[in-house]
């Protein structure tokens, strides 16, 4: 039997990290499902998004065998040009695969040092995202700049873009006008367990689970609960890190302008072993974001037999033909309005068979799911 191909992955956080969240799952889930056929290297950082402190009891700078990989938490002393120059010469791998566009010390400083010791196995690069229209509509002029000055020294010249929807290589080709090299696989799900019953009752329960930044247009969640009948009570759950503490604040003003019989409040952060049992409390999980590029956290509400309202921004489209949820233009507020009065006034038999149809759902994509084979292609460039 031939030794298995050793491939090198870069990403910015990762496990017992979770406040990256989607990326952290997507590498995970590429691990887990293709490790029989390939031997997985992580490098990555000490401590999780957000933190000052590196994980306890976890080794640092040094080679640590996993069940499934090897991985090697970096000091931030250690995330720079020259340690990574090392670090390639010395693992050999046979590909190097980057999570990320814009991480300078988990894709930019490795990339640099890639061609640097003339590594010639294959690159893969990610952007996650990163070049949808909702993302780049973030500190727009920065990451403009970037893309412009990165095709000017031709820092991704000659890589195999990972796109993981047809939507994300077209942003691929209008940002970098690249066609050739563009590899569609899509993101290994996580299969479902058992579906859960939830009875509805006189309270209301919607959730949002994901870190709170404004790119996730928290606020527009909150300011949609303003002209709901008085009679119905109402809680509304946000779960996730904070990543923008000033975006906060102003969703806290919003709140304090919500009508008495609506409750939202902000529940803290909840590790990826929790999601699951959280979301099976909540009836309705409410994500307007401004661009998902897989949205790991619908498909787990779908999971959780949770319906789904989220923005037509991610890749989850056609919901209400499918009566597991709605997917709406952000342009209508009205229609968001109605749809959360009208999950406030379902029927309970409306409800259970909307919510099986949701778990229903999230199983049978896990099961037909090309997405094993399709990464496998990837690997295989």
């Amino acid at each position: 039997m031939s030794e298995k191909k050793k491939i090198l992955i870069f990403i910015d956080w990762f496990l017992p990290g979770f406040k990256a969240g989607g990326p952290i799952r997507s590498v995970s889930n590429i691990v887990n499902s293709l490790s029989e056929f390939y031997t997985f290297y992580i490098i990555t950082s000490d401590r999780d998004l957000g933190d000052k402190k590196p994980f306890k009891n976890v080794e640092l700078n040094i080679e640590i065998e996993k069940q499934n990989y090897f991985i090697i938490y970096l000091t931030p002393d250690k995330q720079k040009f020259r340690f990574y120059k090392t670090l390639i010469k010395k693992l050999k791998p046979d590909k190097i695969y980057f999570n990320s566009l814009f991480s300078v010390k988990f894709t930019i400083l490795p990339m640099l040092a890639s061609k640097k010791v003339s590594f010639t196995g294959s690159i893969i690069l990610t952007p996650r995202g990163m070049l949808g229209k909702g993302a780049l509509g973030l500190k727009k002029s920065k990451k403009l700049i970037f893309i412009q000055f990165s095709k000017f020294i031709s820092l991704y010249s000659g890589i195999t873009w990972h796109a993981t929807t047809f939507d994300e290589k077209k942003d691929i080709i209008k940002s970098f006008k690249s066609y050739s090299n563009i590899i569609v696989a899509g993101n290994i799900p996580e299969k479902p367990k058992k579906f859960h019953q939830k009875e509805k009752g006189s309270e209301i329960r919607f959730v949002f689970i994901s870190r709170i930044s404004r790119k996730k247009n928290i606020i527009f969640a909150i300011e949609l609960f303003k002209n709901i009948y008085k009679e119905a009570k109402i809680i509304f759950d946000i779960y996730g890190p904070v990543e923008d503490s000033e975006y906060k604040h102003t969703c806290n003003e919003a709140i304090n302008n919500l009508p008495k019989n609506i409750s939202v409040q902000f529940k803290g952060e909840v590790s990826h072993k929790e999601v699951t049992e959280t979301l099976k409390k909540y009836h309705f999980f409410l994500f307007p974001t401004l661009h998902e590029n897989y949205g790991h956290a619908i498909f787990e509400a779908f999971s959780s037999s949770c319906p789904v309202i989220t923005s037509d921004q991610t890749p989850w489209l056609n919901l209400e033909e499918k009566n597991i949820g709605w997917d709406i233009s952000l342009k209508d507020k009205e229609k968001f309005q109605a749809v959360i009065q009208k999950c406030i006034d379902m029927p309970q038999e409306e409800y259970n068979k909307m919510s099986e149809n949701a778990f229903n759902f999230a199983k049978i994509f896990a099961e037909n799911s090309e997405a094993i084979e399709q990464t496998k292609k990837l690997f295989e460039l």
